[in-house]
């Protein structure tokens, strides 16, 4: 439980501010606002365009990535932590501290050319011996190969996920699901003949002929492609939302897939019981593949070719040397962000705050928790005062323990004493290293990046491992480079990745007016986490109950066609693509409703809507990334001015005509 808070909104906003910003060069929040803004564009024609119409990311930026406002945040980080690795001067290679790490993988994936025999020959080691590399096919073993890859991290027969179980909080499980095809395509001869291709590529540098190089390869996508066709083709891969069984009920379904041996083999040197092992498994496609097996047995050299040059592919090999210099170094940051992220966020919170980066950091997180209590605490007012439930008073305390509930989960820094070799004079073999079998901490990497790429893999692997049979999850993911929050859905929880700490969401920039500062605050993090609560109570949010349990039919008819009449005005003309984006739509209106009620409530007089209103909208410039698929998501430009549209204070602070764009007569609203 967290100690009882004394200290009121108005403190709380100024203590993390001054505490956030004392790296921060000060300057007047009008002029950064004002620098983004077309005042030539009439605020009540089109805010979106009136906020952010002279809003530019640089070349350097757009170079990693940036085209909107939060993807200008994350290559921004990069660009600091790219300057900051290749700045720091190499050390003794002995040293095993987190900076020094960090720089040594990424110099040593900016400078080696990767070998697939690296990869081959880690494979080799899982006691499966290849026909391919050993001219003998009767001692293959596709279960030690098949295990070999996972504890690499990388697919084989089947992805194997480690993620939370939905429908406990708490624990986390293993998902069994079809593998991803994704070099080959679906339905793509351009696609299958580049992968065809790649595989010939990999198979030559193993040393085969032209000729049986380019037979193997094209067996080799057959092969794949009868795997694939295991997939129905209208249904896309997702967690299989499913009950889990246990080990040994599988294992008795499906014989031919000796899934208690691999098992066995993946969690060799940790603690674990077969018995109470559980699973959630796409059982359609296992039944597939172990028929599919079957047709194998006889010629097994398809079938361990293919799952040998998995893990080059897993490595996202690359045989060519003319990618772009920038090119590289983002790829290297992706690879140090994939399996070092608790160092690498470390570092970037040192860099974003300063040398007392810790005890900062701390602050801001305790006084987080505070903007999280009083957003819930308005919340709850709401919900004892809306007409959803009308006389329900069964229902309304159903919602109200929903939100009593939710719990905020944020990022902790990792230990920098945990990331020490136990024996840093020697070159640490991945079958020996204390480190990668079950002790905390990242091995002594070197100059080869295919060695340092393998070593760091197997602790992941094995790090993930040891998660589904230890402690509950008790903090955010470390991702470094994630501005989103999360609200997870079955486990009633907002998640706020170690990115979102280092953005201007809440790294704010301290301005003259206090009103300014605190404004800012409220429109940017503030309305992040209220979007996020909001989620909760949407059309799929009250489906489930305050543990996150499905519990379709907790709401009596009469509240849910309540909430339907009000949460119809999210489908109306104004929103394109409204049926797909409808909860995101809720989730904007009512989250910005819930913060700016909250600051009003604890500012008083000192409110400062315009600038709320400008730094909303300024959260947001730029446009959306194109997508192959459908975005759940409204344009940038529709979303601002909808929100904004549905809030009659905006009106009245700008002045904006009744019928007006931004100051329609049908406002929506259900809380």
């Amino acid at each position: 439980m967290m100690a009882p808070f004394s200290i009121t909104w108005l403190g709380v906003e100024m203590i993390l501010v001054l505490v956030l910003l004392q790296l921060v060069a000060s300057q007047d929040c009008q002029l950064q606002l004002e620098n983004d803004m077309d005042a030539e564009e009439k605020p009540c024609v089109n805010f979106h365009q009136h906020a952010c119409g002279n809003w530019y990311a640089s070349t350097s930026q757009r170079t990693l990535g940036a085209h909107d406002m939060r993807s200008k945040w994350v290559a921004n980080l990069k660009l600091q932590l790219i300057r900051s690795l290749e700045d720091s001067s190499p050390t003794n290679s002995t040293s095993n501290s987190s900076t020094n790490q960090l720089a040594t993988f990424y110099r040593s994936c900016l400078s080696s050319g990767q070998s697939i025999r690296s990869y081959t020959d880690a494979l080799a080691q899982s006691g499966a011996n290849f026909p391919l590399l050993t001219n003998n096919s009767d001692t293959f073993d596709w279960v030690l190969a098949n295990a070999g890859l996972r504890t690499y991290g990388a697919q084989g027969f089947w992805r194997l996920l480690v993620q939370d179980n939905w429908q406990s909080a708490d624990q986390r499980i293993f998902y069994m699901l079809p593998p991803k095809f994704e070099l080959l395509g679906r339905d793509d001869e351009l696609n299958e003949f580049l992968y065809q291709r790649y595989l010939k590529i990999l198979l030559l540098e193993l040393g085969l002929r032209v000729r049986r190089a380019a037979l193997l390869a094209e067996k080799l996508v057959e092969f794949e492609k009868s795997l694939q066709k295991l997939l129905p083709n209208d249904v896309e891969q997702t967690l299989v939302l499913r009950k889990p069984e246990s080990l040994q009920d599988l294992e008795q379904q499906l014989p031919g897939l000796q899934l208690k041996r691999y098992f066995e083999t993946i969690l060799q040197g940790i603690d674990w019981d077969s018995t109470s092992l559980l699973l959630v498994a796409d059982v359609e496609y296992l039944q597939g593949l172990q028929r599919l097996l079957a047709e194998h047995t006889l010629d097994p050299t398809i079938m361990s070719t293919w799952l040998l040059l998995q893990l080059p592919a897993y490595f996202e090999l690359r045989l060519h040397d003319d990618d772009k210099l920038s090119s590289q170094r983002e790829h290297c940051l992706e690879q140090l962000r994939k399996l070092m992220p608790g160092q690498l966020g470390r570092l970037q919170m040192q860099l974003v705050l300063g040398e007392s980066y810790q005890d900062v950091y701390d602050t801001a997180i305790q006084q987080i928790a505070v903007l999280f209590r009083d957003l819930k605490q308005q919340f709850e007012l709401v919900l004892n005062e809306t007409e959803v439930f009308h006389d329900d008073l069964v229902t309304r305390n159903l919602a109200r323990d929903k939100l009593r509930a939710m719990r905020l989960l944020t990022p902790r820094l990792q230990d920098p004493n945990t990331n020490t070799n136990p024996n840093p004079n020697t070159n640490p073999n991945p079958n020996s290293n204390p480190n990668l079998n079950g002790a905390a901490g990242t091995p002594l990497l070197g100059g080869n990046c295919d060695e340092n790429l393998l070593q760091l893999s197997l602790s992941q692997a094995k790090l993930e491992f040891r998660q589904v049979f230890g402690e509950p999850v008790t903090s955010a993911p470390a991702d470094p480079l994630s501005v989103n929050a999360y609200y997870r859905l079955k486990l009633n929880r907002i998640e706020l990745p170690l990115g979102l700490m280092a953005t201007p969401l809440i790294q704010q920039q301290q301005c003259s007016s206090q009103a300014d500062t605190m404004a800012k605050l409220s429109a940017g993090l503030g309305y992040i986490l209220a979007h996020e609560m909001v989620h909760a109570f949407d059309y799929d949010g009250l489906n489930y109950d305050a543990i996150g349990q499905l519990a379709n039919g907790q709401w009596p008819a009469r509240a849910i066609i309540r909430f339907s009449l009000r949460a119809g005005c999210y489908l109306g003309v104004r929103y394109s693509n409204a049926t797909l984006t409808v909860n995101e739509n809720i989730a904007d209106t009512e989250g910005l409703r819930l913060a700016l009620d909250t600051y009003r409530r604890r500012s008083g007089d000192a409110a400062n809507l315009r600038t709320f209103f400008v730094a909303f909208a300024q959260n947001w410039c730029g446009t959306v990334a194109s997508t192959t698929g459908l975005s759940r998501h409204a344009g940038h430009a529709e979303r601002v001015n909808n929100v904004l549209g549905n809030m009659p204070e905006f009106g009245d602070t700008f002045q904006c005509q009744a019928s007006s764009r931004m100051n329609p007569i049908d406002k929506c609203r259900i809380w």
